[in-house]
């Protein structure tokens, strides 16, 4: 017999995932326990023959859950203990790599499950670099193209930056153009997501 008693509609781990490179919010992202006490596991795997084959395919469960627009999720009624959390989003696995985060959810104070803060980052691949003119001087508003549908413009000192790029095996084009200048490109690739890519700098000709 499990010694664990649930308390019903109390969170015991909440917390937001963000974006580790922008701190922005990523809503619905999954956040799936992991690793967790015996106490639960235990309890985990009778919830599950209540559901049956649906089990796997169920979103949201009592060990996993979608974050909200502005990133936030939490878990309820949980026993004291270990849990490992992980973070993905299901539908854009080439351009964030996995969060992954530990805590402790401590014992119970009079009854009362004390909220154990979780919050989560989640590293996505970026570009960026500086685009100068013959002169050395930064160019400002340079529309940087990456593949068909992703592309920024240039600040006054000529820098940019591409966030939440999706990888691939092989080279794609990043393209280059300002007013007044010759466009220009270079290749790259970019194989896993969450790799820091080393800065890509331009120099436009008149």
């Amino acid at each position: 017999m499990l010694k664990w008693e649930l308390i019903r509609h109390q969170v015991a781990i909440a917390g937001q995932v963000t974006n580790a490179q922008t701190n922005k919010a990523i809503p619905n992202a999954e956040v799936i326990i992991t690793k967790a006490p015996s106490a639960f596991a235990d309890w985990l795997k009778l919830k599950s023959l209540q559901y049956g084959d649906r089990w796997n395919s169920m979103v949201e469960r009592p060990d996993r859950t979608i974050t909200a627009n502005d990133g936030h999720f939490h878990f309820l009624e949980l026993p004291e203990g270990e849990y490992t959390l992980t973070a993905s989003v299901p539908n854009a696995t080439r351009r964030y790599s996995k969060g992954m985060l530990t805590v402790t959810v401590p014992a119970k104070v009079e009854g009362k499950v004390i909220i154990t803060t979780a919050d989560m980052t989640m590293p996505t691949t970026f570009l960026q670099g500086k685009i100068f003119n013959q002169n050395e001087e930064p160019v400002l508003m340079a529309q940087v193209q990456f593949g068909y549908t992703e592309s920024t413009f240039s600040n006054d000192q000529g820098q940019y930056s591409l966030f939440s790029i999706e990888t691939s095996e092989i080279e794609r084009l990043v393209l280059v153009s300002a007013q007044g200048y010759q466009p220009t490109s270079q290749s790259v690739v970019i194989k896993a997501p969450g790799t820091l890519q080393p800065p890509l700098n331009f120099i436009l000709q008149r």
